[in-house]
Parts: structure tokens; C-alpha cells; sequence
């Protein structure tokens, strides 16, 4: 089959979890179809990075991404959506159909929905529920007028995320709990749960057991996504002031720095290969999530190096995780603070955590499994 994949960024390895999980669903796909890659790309080192995935499937095209930042009062369709429709990318993917008998068109996360197109079999990824994301962004507004604005937000892409889902072939979340959201609004829509993996011969815990070092918190963000800057100002207020003998690593390109020096925060910016942050026995990995939907990949690669992981109720969303046995689960300050002393002072726990979430990983998460789930869901609408 022709498969056309329409992407927002990237899809390439270290970038964030989203393009990750791209990359790994065109690689294997590729194994049996032919694959082409439209993308946006924002500058020459997104360009760059783009040229990755390019041995991978048959070609990866480069489009550039000028947003139309007009304010728009008038109009229903999300700002999300407007941000990513450019005449140059509809102008591709036409050109893609009309040269290569597209038989699939992917659109990867909502906002690329408007480049579906009629006469081809189309699927749709949602990698995070962005209704229900604004519905609680409304919820917890306290501003009366800026309520009223977001309810009108919620409105309008509730109901262009309906819409859409009601009108591909195919939706695909990363969690059942998605699923199930959408599927109470999008009535008509064949919505289906398929996992991120992770490849776990990459993220894997030494063989060599590292030299004994000082236990150390480590937090990894992409903050231009709202949920992580959230997280790493919790951090910075709730946990580092209260362990000042532990170092905090947050990791990632432009995280929000505290507003009082704390000696034993560390800032080392975007880390080309992450897996050097975790040192095991001694890394607790922290992910203090409180907003946002989907799966998330920051978890994947710390289960998968085996770490002691403290996150909440909400970030689990799609992992088999009982409290205490794969992770530590604490949805306040009170209760982050008291897994943190708890980890850092046993040794065994963090070890036995980790080895039971790599466990866990393994059975699950891998891509050969998860492959073959991506082949049955394309397949499927020959």
C-alpha cells in the first residue's frame, strides 16, 4: 500500500516523545508498505534533523511551517488548527495524491486533520484529547472573564475534534481512557487504543553497575508543552527547598528557572542522549503531572532504564502500574515529598522498583508487539 504520513514536527528520534513515537510508527510500517513523510519544519536545524528519518521509509519532505497568527474573531476552528494549515503543505499533499495513488493518508495529532482528503482511506492520531484539555483549562479559570473565553475555547474544539474523529476511517489514541473519552462524543468514530513503545535494546539499564553515587532527582521536558512547565515549577517550589542535599536535574531546552538561586538544582538544557542522566540504583525519577492527556514517553524511557519512578494518578494513564510495586504513585506536594525521603533513603526499593518496571516494559511495551497492532489497524482498510 501508498501511505502518506502528514506530520506537525519531525518524526525523529530525540526530539520529544511525540516525534519518537512517530518515527517508530513510519520505520515499521515501512517494513511492508511504501511509506512517504510530509512534515513541517520550523528552522534549518528542524530541517536537518528531518533528514533521519529519510532512510527509514521511502521519501521525507520538508515543508515550512508559516503560521497564521491573524486573530480571526469571527471564525469557529480552532487557533491550534489555524497554526498549522499553510497553503504550501495542502498544496503538497495534493501533489502527493495526484503522483503517487495515495491508498492511506495518516494525519498525525489533530491539527493536522485538514489535510485529509477524499478518495483515500484515512487514519487519524490523537496523541492527547485536546477537548478535555481545554474543558479543565476552563474549569480551574478563576477569571470570570477569561472563563467565559475559555468556555468558548472548549466549545470550539470540542467540537472540531468530534467532527474530525467522525470523519476518518480511523482515530488512534496512545491510552484506552482516551478512547473511551472520545468515543462518548465522537459517535460514529472507529477509535482505537494503540500503546507508545519504547525500543528497549536503546533504553536499557547498564550491565555495568555504575559506581556508587549520591542519589539524584532527575525530571526531562519538552516545555514548550504547558503540562511540563507545570511540572517543573512544582519542582522547584515543593521539592527541591525540602531535600537541600539532594540534586535536582531538570533537563530540556528553556525550563523555567526558579526565582530564588537553589544550589542544588542543575539545569544541564536539551540532552542529546538521555540515558545518561540515569545512573541506577541512584536516579529517582520524578514526572509531577497534573494536566494534560495521553501517554507518556518520558515515562516509557524511565521505566525502561529500570529507575524508581515518583509520578501522579493522571501521568500512568495507559501503564499497568500498581502503587508501589512499579512506581510510586503521589498526587500532592505532601505525598511527592514523602515518596522522594522514602526512595532516597532505601536503596533495595529503588531497585526493586526499577526492576519491576523494566519488567513491565518488556511484556508490554515493545515495538514488535505494538508493530504489529499499527499493521492490522492499516491493513484492515484495504
Amino acid at each position: 500500500m501508498n501511505i502518506l504520513v502528514v506530520t506537525p514536527y519531525p518524526p525523529v528520534l530525540h526530539m520529544h516523545g511525540g516525534a519518537v513515537r512517530m518515527y517508530h510508527n513510519i520505520r515499521l510500517l515501512a517494513q511492508k508498505h511504501c511509506v512517504r513523510v510530509l512534515s513541517f519544519v520550523e528552522n534549518d536545524e528542524e530541517k536537518e534533523h528531518l533528514k533521519s528519518a529519510g532512510p527509514v521509509c521511502e521519501s521525507v519532505t520538508a515543508i515550512d511551517r508559516v503560521s497564521d497568527l491573524g486573530a480571526h474573531w469571527t471564525s469557529l476552528v480552532p487557533f491550534v488548527v489555524r497554526e498549522f494549515g499553510t497553503p504550501a503543505m495542502h498544496q503538497a499533499v495534493d501533489e502527493a495524491l495526484r503522483l503517487h495513488q495515495i491508498d492511506v493518508i495518516q494525519c498525525e495529532y489533530l491539527q493536522m486533520a485538514q489535510y485529509k482528503r477524499a478518495g483515500a482511506a484515512s487514519i487519524l492520531t490523537i496523541l492527547e484529547t485536546h477537548s478535555d484539555n481545554a474543558y479543565h483549562a476552563f474549569q480551574a479559570e478563576p477569571d470570570a472573564i477569561q472563563k467565559l473565553r475559555k468556555f468558548s475555547g472548549w466549545m470550539s474544539m470540542l467540537n472540531y475534534e468530534v467532527s474530525m474523529c467522525n470523519a476518518f476511517d480511523r482515530v488512534v489514541t496512545m491510552t484506552d481512557e482516551d478512547a473511551a473519552y472520545l468515543r462518548s462524543y465522537a459517535r460514529h468514530a472507529d477509535v482505537r487504543a494503540i500503546p507508545i513503545g519504547v525500543d528497549a535494546e536503546y533504553f536499557r539499564p547498564a550491565t555495568d553497575p555504575s559506581p556508587k553515587r549520591p542519589v539524584q532527582i532527575v525530571f526531562i521536558g519538552n516545555y514548550r508543552h504547558p503540562p511540563n512547565v507545570i511540572a517543573a515549577e512544582f519542582l522547584l517550589r515543593e521539592i527541591a527547598p525540602y531535600f537541600p542535599d539532594i540534586e535536582l536535574v531538570i533537563a530540556g531546552s528553556n525550563a523555567p528557572k526558579s526565582p530564588q538561586a537553589l544550589h542544588n538544582v542543575a539545569f544541564p538544557g536539551y540532552v542529546v542522549d538521555t540515558r545518561q542522566l540515569f545512573q541506577m540504583p541512584d536516579t529517582i525519577f520524578v514526572a509531577p503531572l497534573f494536566t494534560g492527556t495521553g501517554q507518556r514517553v518520558k515515562l516509557l524511557e524511565a521505566f525502561a532504564m529500570g529507575a524508581a519512578v515518583v509520578t501522579t494518578s493522571l501521568a500512568l494513564a495507559g501503564f499497568p502500574v500498581v502503587n508501589g510495586v512499579q512506581a510510586m504513585i503521589a498526587n500532592n506536594a505532601t505525598e511527592f515529598r514523602t515518596a522522594v525521603a522514602t526512595l532516597a533513603a532505601s536503596e533495595e526499593l529503588r531497585s526493586r522498583l526499577g526492576r519491576e518496571a523494566r519488567s513491565m516494559i518488556e511484556t508490554h511495551f515493545n515495538w514488535d508487539s505494538i508493530g504489529r497492532q499499527f499493521m492490522e489497524l492499516i491493513e484492515g482498510l484495504k
